[in-house]
């Protein structure tokens, strides 16, 4: 039965918010906990399946916490106002602000880098394997290739030698078939003149 492996190193250090160097780590460590190879190279790629991302996950150490700052308790204090104190009324302050008038520059980002850059390495990974695919298959052809010339190589030379000792055997059966039509000519030229000619009617 064939096993799912829909995880690679880069999915689960995207997932995981951390590099690919470190999930390559945590590969180390789980491949030396169970003394065997964890995930399947496909093209140049490797593959994990849930239980072998579990795996990986269980190495994984969680990152500090960031530090909180705690506020003091507010203490009460009562002030007096006294003699000769001007008391104004609570103002009224707006209940939306925005920070735009307190920025002096634009910035251009992308809505979803993240989603942007799973992309990319989909698409880099897919691009790697079909190059790996062409070369596997331009090799091949290659060797075809180099077979084809060594047998052709080898038939040629002895071609070369079938086709002089063609020209060798028809040359002498050539030069013996004329002798044998010469002689057969003087013979028949004797018995030629050895005929008389017809009586006259």
């Amino acid at each position: 039965m064939t096993i799912a492996r829909p995880h690679t190193l880069r999915s689960i250090a995207l997932e995981t918010d951390r590099d690919k160097r470190t999930v390559a780590r945590w590969l180390d460590r789980a491949s030396v906990d169970c003394q065997d190879e964890i995930g399947a190279v496909i093209d140049g790629c490797r593959y994990f399946s849930d239980d072998e991302r579990a795996m990986l996950l269980a190495h994984e150490k969680p990152k500090a916490a960031e530090s909180v700052p705690v506020e003091p308790d507010k203490q009460s204090i009562t002030v007096e106002i006294g003699n000769h104190a001007i008391v104004l009324s609570q103002p009224e302050l707006p209940q939306t602000y925005s920070l735009e008038t307190l920025r002096q520059s634009e910035v251009i980002a992308f809505d979803d880098p993240l989603a942007i850059a799973a992309q990319f390495l989909e698409t880099a990974d897919v691009l790697t394997a079909e190059m790996q695919r062409d070369i596997r298959l331009r090799e091949h052809k290659l060797q075809q290739t180099q077979q084809a010339k060594a047998a052709i190589t080898e038939k040629a030379t002895e071609f070369k030698l079938e086709a002089r000792l063609y020209r060798e055997r028809t040359a002498m059966l050539a030069t013996a078939q004329s002798q044998e039509t010469q002689s057969l000519q003087q013979s028949l030229t004797t018995l030629q003149n050895l005929g008389k000619p017809p009586a006259d009617a």
